[in-house]
């Protein structure tokens, strides 16, 4: 075992992280929430509306992500076709595409005749600008949550339990629906919180596509910039306390069997398991005409659009944009060790609780989380830039501790014991035991929580007007109608997903 004083040091060491994780991430959060005087603002119709609007447009994208998601999840994970796992490869480009290039890019394919309606011959757009193209837009980024929750769930299922039912006479489809669906409704419940509470979140994306239709986070942002600030402040308190209520609801409703399933109808279900190639056929349609050429027309139209654009401009922006990504990525990986194995091990007894506030913060909207970050820093600092990092730090803080956390609940605690029993020292344990094994987590978080800071809008509009970031740089241009050169800021950022993506699926085949 360790010396006293080393573990004296140690201590120290975590409750300086646990008042870095307080100071800089939750309490920044939920400051707003001290704000009651601006729920008078809730009476206002237009926040009403715009609130409605929200909750509905992600009910909506939940349920679409529900229908299609999910079959899409159990066929990835099952199937050992080649064609299925290059679709595989695929699903998480989506999700590391930065919003804003993303709802230029929807835009262009279902809102203009330079998208599908040129295929088909239509004259104009298919869609005009509102909440179908929102829903739309929505469904394009949160159904990889929803396929990569339920995969994961679907992954930890015993196969033993298809083939019991097979011998007893079961067709795949009762299998499906009544064993194995209860054993993976947790992940089911995951990616419907996820894909919910990101709908309920997004805001520069939304602004693309939006036209007269304001949801909540633009209504914030169209506030903030009023001047407004009591409306925008109860705005942001109603989705910061229902990114919470939902927490809590998922967390009560985890580790039930929220599915229980125990009628069987023999002959129906096996007539639909003959039905696989058709149910196939309908979901890997649905992913390539909605999802997959939605996310990459970007890239065709730019082929067909050349144009240069304002290069210090558009280096200015991608220089902050990737200045402050590297800076909070950098400074989170320092802190999210500590935290991830706090809640690992449960350190202090505080693993539940860091958990339950770690994910009550990547729940959070964006724009109401950056309003609240921006109040409560403005009464230490006045730099915009500072402000901005801080920001960033708060909401892509929780992405690096989930799956490091993950994976070091996984690492048993046996290992750190027989280190030390060695006389290995922490150091020595932490660089020849733990890090080898929890670095596919480390470098899929930093990528995460890189792209997230890359592609955040909502955020950076309620701390600051005044920077431009890259995302920013994309929505002021497509406003002001120059396509081609907001295609151009899009590519950069769309070849820098494919990058990260290459080396986010790479580092997974490692891992396993």
């Amino acid at each position: 075992m360790f010396k006293q004083s080393e573990h004296k040091l140690i201590d120290i060491g975590f409750g300086t992280v646990l008042v870095f994780f307080a100071a800089f991430i939750f309490i920044p959060a939920i400051y707003i929430l001290k704000g009651f005087s601006g729920l008078g603002a809730l009476g206002d119709p237009l926040v009403l509306r715009a609130v409605f609007l929200s909750f509905f447009i992600g009910l909506i994208v939940t349920f679409v992500n529900l229908i299609f998601g999910v079959p899409l999840a159990w066929v990835l994970t099952r199937s050992k076709k080649k064609i299925v796992r290059w679709i595989d490869n695929l699903v998480d480009l989506s999700l590391v595409m930065p919003t804003a290039a993303l709802g230029f890019s929807v835009y262009l394919f279902w809102g203009t005749d330079m998208g599908l309606s040129r295929l088909l011959g239509i004259e104009g757009g298919l869609f005009s600008k509102g909440p179908f193209m929102i829903m739309l837009l929505h469904v394009v980024f949160t159904l990889p949550y929803m396929i990569r929750s339920v995969s994961a769930a679907i992954m930890q299922i015993d196969p033993s339990y298809e083939e019991a039912s097979a011998s007893l006479g079961a067709s795949p489809f009762t299998f499906f629906r009544a064993v194995a669906l209860p054993l993976f409704s947790n992940g089911v419940i995951n990616g419907s919180v996820l894909s919910f509470t990101r709908s309920l979140s997004e805001t520069g994306a939304t602004m693309m596509v939006a036209g007269a239709a304001a949801t909540a986070p633009v209504l914030i942002i169209s506030l903030k910039n009023a001047g407004k600030m009591p409306e925008a402040a109860g705005a942001s308190i109603i989705l910061i306390a229902a990114a919470i209520l939902i927490l809590v609801l998922a967390r009560l409703i985890f580790g039930k069997k929220v599915i229980n399933l125990d009628k069987i109808y023999p002959s129906f279900e096996r007539k639909l398991s003959g039905h696989v190639r058709l149910k196939n056929a309908l979901i890997f349609f649905f992913y390539g005409l909605v999802i997959f050429l939605p996310t990459v027309y970007i890239a065709l139209y730019y082929l067909f659009n050349f144009r240069l654009m304002n290069v210090n401009q558009l280096f200015g922006s991608i220089l902050v944009s990737f200045g402050v990504a590297i800076a909070v990525t950098v400074i989170n990986m320092l802190f999210s060790l500590p935290v991830s194995y706090m809640i690992a091990r449960d350190k202090f007894r505080l693993g539940g609780i860091l958990t339950s506030l770690n994910e009550a913060v990547l729940l959070m909207p964006t724009s109401a989380l950056g309003l609240s970050i921006a109040l409560y820093w403005r009464n230490f600092f006045s730099s915009d830039i500072l402000i901005l990092i801080l920001a960033h730090l708060c909401f892509t803080f929780p992405y690096l501790v989930k799956p490091i956390a993950a994976s070091l609940q996984e690492i048993s605690g046996a290992q750190q014991e027989a280190a030390y029993s060695f006389g290995a020292s922490t150091k020595q344990m932490f660089f020849t035991i733990l890090l080898p094994q929890i670095k596919p987590a480390i470098i899929t978080g930093a990528i995460m929580a890189f792209m997230r800071s890359l592609s955040e809008t909502g955020a950076t509009l309620a701390v600051t007007g005044k920077i431009k970031t890259v995302s920013i740089l994309i929505v002021d241009l497509f406003k002001a109608e120059r396509f081609d050169e907001a295609a151009i800021a899009c590519v950069i950022l769309f070849s820098v997903a494919i990058a990260f993506l290459y080396i986010l699926k790479r580092n997974q085949r490692v891992s396993r």
